[in-house]
């Protein structure tokens, strides 16, 4: 639990009481390799806060062709957006998302509920800003996630891997890193090898 506090005490301060609090909402969750964690068309009812693992979101298009949206892990390469589990519009809207989040490896996390989550806004308004640096965290990600996808080539998008995150190379396998570059793994592999070759 203290994990998550020590996060949250990065962005807002907490008294005493208020880390009691928080801690006394959260719940510790285990999932196996490959688990599902979230299906598509379920409602996002909880924030994980990874403390161990790996996990990712995956979009399946009307063709069948499947999208590493994201990673999720907590170690020192970790933004803000990896240690945090969740569709943060289907959280808020208490609707159904268009992803599936699946541990990749064993995952151990701790969890808000939705209703938790909604008690602590009452008790303390000063939640209110850490969920405002979420919304503006996961609204910055997807919209550079779809303008990356829209606009530039699959050799872009590789380049732009690797000179923003390359450390996910040698995080996760090779045919994840090109579900999530949106390319057929053969093309990556394609491509690994034309820039090696520079």
């Amino acid at each position: 639990m203290n994990q998550l506090i020590k996060f949250v005490e990065k962005y807002i301060d907490l008294e005493e009481d208020e880390r009691i609090l928080i801690a006394n909402a959260l719940t510790v969750k285990k999932y196996a390799p490959n688990e599902f964690i979230l299906a598509n068309k379920k409602i996002c009812k909880a924030i994980l806060f990874v403390i161990s693992g790996s996990a990712r979101s995956v979009f399946v298009n009307g063709e069948g062709q499947e999208y590493t949206w994201s990673f999720y892990f907590n170690d020192e390469d970790s933004t803000f957006d990896n240690y945090f589990i969740f569709d943060f519009n289907s959280f808020l809207q208490q609707t159904p998302t268009p992803l599936t989040f699946q541990a990749i490896t064993e995952i151990e996390a701790i969890e808000l509920h939705y209703e938790k989550l909604q008690k602590l806004l009452r008790q303390f308004p000063k939640m209110q800003e850490l969920m405002r640096i979420m919304a503006e965290q996961c609204y910055q990600v997807s919209h550079k996630k779809a303008f990356t996808l829209l606009t530039l080539s699959a050799k872009e998008r590789y380049l732009n891997l690797l000179r923003e995150t390359p450390y996910l190379l040698n995080k996760f396998q090779h045919y994840l890193i090109a579900s999530h570059l949106g390319i057929a793994p053969q093309s990556l592999s394609r491509l690994r090898a034309e820039i090696s070759r520079r």
